[in-house]
């Protein structure tokens, strides 16, 4: 699903020993401070829910590291007793800090067979309504109360509406107070003012203002315009948030009183760096949603860098060549790329076609002007935006720099969607009931973005997790007789818009013009707000005190990202995203998901899912049907565009209009008997988004599908069987699963590389995993792993690029907007997404060997059948020979992988970081979902 974290303030991370002894000042100082803080007292163990709660079946789910995610400084001191600022679950990590961390590896230690129903009540703890051990209780407000169990979960019962939202407000501050801040300021294009001006900091900032900039006062305003728009229904809402607001605040005053950065219970780092905590509003709010809304929520928007390298295409074939191999690579609608719904949805599929009028290909050597993020008053073109606009007009930096090194940020900003769910139907069971193991995959980070609590009150029931600072509603999880969750669609919400600009003393526009031509009539000034943060200097980034100013310029269309030329016209390149001054909304949605009087069963389900503009595939089990629906807020765009390509600006090329709720991708009780979707396409004659290519022949979907077919072909499916099918794609390497078959094929009997294909071979034979069972510190099959990673990708050398020289020469084949991987090595566990490589390269290998292939390529990449055979041995021997050299080893079987490499490596946003886990391509919050018994219908 995916979308950044507290993304910029591992302070502590260095265990140089001067900086430890500093800290250890630093803990005993804020102990001595707050040892006059007082602690809320235990109340009394009574159960906050219905007895019968629990009575319609099970759900039990898992989200690491641990619920309790903020550290004070009596913890601190805990951590740093065990010999280091790595906490360890039994040794020196706080109570509900890592527990869940340990629980998630063992897993992995498990095969497919060996997960029984004994081990998924072991590594998934139980997910009621009702504790099964109280350990505290507080009443934070007459109306409110909080118990939270043996795993730090808390149960909030509101008397009132409201008073659940103070309490969800409150418990969620006592949980991630450090990161909730962190999240508001990023949102708000304030972290550097938060946490220091590093450059990676202020890199951040300016790709959020390029992304979601909002005044103060349109923030704040955001959630008012949302609720007048939804009557009764919106003025509740309103008063929830004002009211979960509120338990923040509480909650803040009471962990750091008088505003302070001390107290016994105020987190660690507000000390470190100097900061106050300060109160929340309704701005707040809107910068965390369209932070993570806009990371995990959206599609499209890559239009400026498709038509860059279809303009390169027509300068190396012409334009007849060049609109075929454009429209093969895109794969924009391609037969053969696994859906979810086995129905056909139709939409935005017409065929690719850049000649139209509405159409805008800027120049490939055209001039730019500055845009939003820039320095107020610089004319200089900025150059990271230039190369960010090639990837995809994110802007977005891969990393943010802290004291101690970088923070790897790319799990959460650069990806789109992670996540996945497998439900298998009612008659497909041993229980007669729908079973279901699904979940979000939001990256690995500590404390986990993912919050979990149990809401409890009127017309809210629900128990599951919540992105931090936006947790009035439980956006995953279940409710009293149901479960949801969610993948990352990717659908297209987003386009590139190009308008025209002038000048209003009616002179020849330049591309530093300041005026654009508004739905191509009238001059009219663009809007024009400058961004303003204050840097000082802290323990973490001492830089000198610093005001930083950032352009920010806007149309009636959206944010302005750079201006440059179309036709030698200039122009302003602005993004359009649906969802832009909309991210509230979404709350509506699930505000409906928690509510048992609106979500009744699996058709209401769908039409609650139509209240979430964000665009995601959901799913729904209950005791008797499994469903599918698709939500977004999706443009029906214009006769004379080309959903691939940038548009002009105009009423005549604008969307008309929302595609309907009818028209989404949405299914119950599919006839194969199970739904499977890996953030794959939803729908036959859905278009997948301008920015995704990926659609194509392989996807790691099928990982999920491949395997649920053949279980369900052999017999009904039990609970902890689906466990282990899920666990078991966990581990497999979806690219040599797919694309060993073919290039075994074609390799043929080449002497010169048989012991590397022997060893490939095998790995292929044995199920292509990358798993150590018995954890003896290797992977099986290792040195076949390190064959095929080194073929795979090797520095600027790789068996795609080899493969596809033949046909678009080795500059084109290099320079396709889109990854060419997406491995373990980046430690944040999902892998095999995005790649639009592993299709490209299973097609064509089909079609040289004589297989059907639907949907087959304009122009083969490789060459001949002879041709390609020659450039696979030639490409794989010079792998299997850098491997060699680089270990200092004789033979492929010598060869070694470390499994080091591909460790889940959780991003540290704080004081104290976690241990390292196995590699494991899974959710991470992921429940399992049993219901046996449902209300009346």
């Amino acid at each position: 699903m995916s979308p950044s974290i507290v993304v910029t303030c591992n302070t502590f991370l260095s265990l140089r020993s001067t900086f430890v002894r500093r800290l250890a000042v630093t803990v005993f100082s804020v102990l001595a401070i707050g040892a006059a803080a007082t602690i809320p007292a235990a109340a009394a163990t009574t159960a906050p829910s219905p007895a019968t709660a629990d009575s319609y079946g099970t759900v039990r789910n898992i989200v690491p590291a641990g619920q309790r995610g903020s550290i004070n400084a009596l913890q601190l001191a805990q951590v740093l007793l065990g010999g280091s600022l790595t906490a360890v679950d039994g040794k020196n990590a706080p109570k509900n800090y890592a527990d869940q961390l340990e629980m998630y590896d063992d897993l992995a230690k498990h095969t497919p067979t060996q997960i029984t129903d004994a081990v998924v009540d072991k590594d998934y703890k139980k997910a009621g309504f009702v504790p099964e051990k109280v350990i505290s209780t507080e009443t934070p407000k007459p109306g409110v109360t909080i118990v939270r169990d043996a795993y730090g979960v808390p149960y909030i019962t509101g008397k009132t509406y409201t008073d659940t939202m103070f309490g969800a407000g409150f418990a969620g501050t006592q949980d991630r107070m450090f990161l909730m801040d962190a999240l508001r300021h990023l949102g708000a294009g304030r972290g550097a003012e938060f946490v220091g001006g590093t450059p990676g900091n202020i890199a951040m900032d300016r790709a959020q203002v390029r992304s979601a900039y909002y005044t103060p006062k349109e923030a704040q305003d955001q959630l008012q315009i949302i609720a007048d728009e939804n009557g009764a229904e919106g003025q509740r809402l309103l008063e929830g948030a004002d009211a979960y607001l509120a338990g923040i605040n509480a909650a803040q005053n009471q962990m750091c009183p008088l505003g302070l950065p001390t107290g016994l219970n105020c987190p660690a780092e507000y000390l470190a760096l100097q900061k106050k905590p300060t109160p929340w509003t309704r701005a707040d709010l809107t910068y965390v949603a369209s932070l993570v809304g806009g990371i995990f929520g959206k599609g499209g928007g890559q239009e400026y860098a498709n038509s860059i390298y279809y303009g390169e295409l027509v300068k190396k074939f012409g334009t007849a060549k060049a609109d075929k191999m454009f429209a093969s690579l895109r794969e924009k609608n391609d037969k053969e790329a696994p859906t979810t719904s086995t129905l056909s949805f139709s939409y935005d599929n017409k065929a690719f076609n850049p000649h139209q009028a509405g159409v805008a290909i800027p120049d490939l050597t055209g001039a730019h002007g500055t845009g939003s993020g820039d320095d107020a008053g610089s004319t200089n073109p900025i150059e990271t935006l230039l190369d960010a606009l090639k990837l995809g007009l994110t802007g977005v930096p891969n990393q943010m720099e802290t004291p101690s090194g970088t923070i790897d940020l790319s799990s959460l900003f650069a990806a789109n969607g992670m996540s996945n769910a497998l439900l298998v139907g009612a008659t497909k069971t041993k229980t007669g009931h729908p079973l279901a193991v699904f979940g979000p995959q939001t990256g690995y980070y500590n404390p986990q973005l993912l919050s979990e609590q149990v809401l409890m009150g009127p017309g809210v029931f629900a128990r599951g997790v919540s992105f931090a600072g936006t947790n009035l509603v439980v956006e995953l999880g279940h409710g009293l007789d149901y479960a949801w969750s969610a993948t990352s669609s990717g659908s297209d919400n987003i386009d590139t818009v190009m308008e025209k600009l002038c000048n209003a003393d009616g002179s020849a526009p330049t591309v530093n013009s300041t005026s654009y031509r508004k739905d191509g009539g009238a001059c009219v000034p663009m809007q024009y707000n400058e961004h303003k943060e204050t840097v000082i200097p802290n323990i973490s980034a001492p830089t000198p005190p610093t005001t930083l100013k950032m352009q920010v310029w806007r149309t009636n269309h959206g944010i302005v990202q750079t201006r440059t030329t179309v036709k030698g016209v200039p122009v302003a390149v602005v993004i359009e995203r649906s969802t832009y001054g909309r991210e509230a909304a979404s709350i509506l949605g699930f505000s409906r998901f928690n509510n048992p009087d609106y979500v009744k069963d699996a058709t209401t389900f769908k039409q609650a899912a139509n209240g979430i503009d964000y665009t995601f595939n959901w799913f729904y089990a209950d005791n008797r049907d499994i469903a599918y629906f698709s939500s977004g807020r999706l443009p029906i765009r214009a006769a004379g565009t080309d959903t691939d390509m940038p548009r002009w600006a105009g009423k005549a090329y604008d969307p008309t209009g929302w595609l309907s709720a009818a028209k989404h991708p949405q299914q119950i009780n599919p006839s194969t008997g199970y739904l499977a979707s890996w953030n794959n396409k939803p729908a036959r004659d859905f278009a997948a988004a301008d920015d995704k290519w990926s659609d194509g022949s392989v996807h790691r979907s099928e990982a999920l599908s491949r395997r649920a077919s053949a279980a369900i072909a052999a017999g009904k499916v039990g609970r902890a069987q689906l466990a282990g099918i899920v666990e078991d794609a966990a581990t497999e390497d979806v690219r040599a699963k797919s694309l060993l078959p073919g290039l075994l094929k074609v390799l043929g009997d080449d002497p010169k590389t048989a012991e590397a294909r022997k060893l490939l071979s095998a790995w292929l034979a044995a199920g292509a995993h990358r798993v150590d069972y018995d954890r003896d510190g290797t992977y099986a099959h290792q040195a076949a792993i390190r064959i095929f990673d080194t073929w795979w990708e090797d520095g600027d050398k790789s068996l795609a690029y080899d493969f596809a020289t033949p046909g678009l020469g080795s500059v084109l084949a290099r320079a396709i907007p889109q990854p060419l991987d997406d491995h373990p090595r980046t430690g944040q566990g999902s892998s095999w997404l995005g790649s639009p490589w592993y299709g490209y390269i299973d097609k064509e290998l089909r079609q040289l060997t004589g297989s059907t292939v639907q949907s087959p390529y304009a122009y083969r990449l490789c060459g001949t059948l002879t041709t390609c055979r020659t450039t696979l041995r030639t490409s794989l021997l010079d792998a299997v020979q850098r491997a060699e050299t680089a270990q200092g080893v004789s033979s492929p079987s010598q060869l070694t992988y470390d499994k080091s490499l591909d460790y889940i490596r959780p991003t540290t946003g704080g004081v104290v970081e976690v241990r390292p886990i196995d590699w494991q391509n899974r959710p991470t919050f992921q429940q399992v979902v049993d219901y046996r018994t449902h209300r009346a219908r």
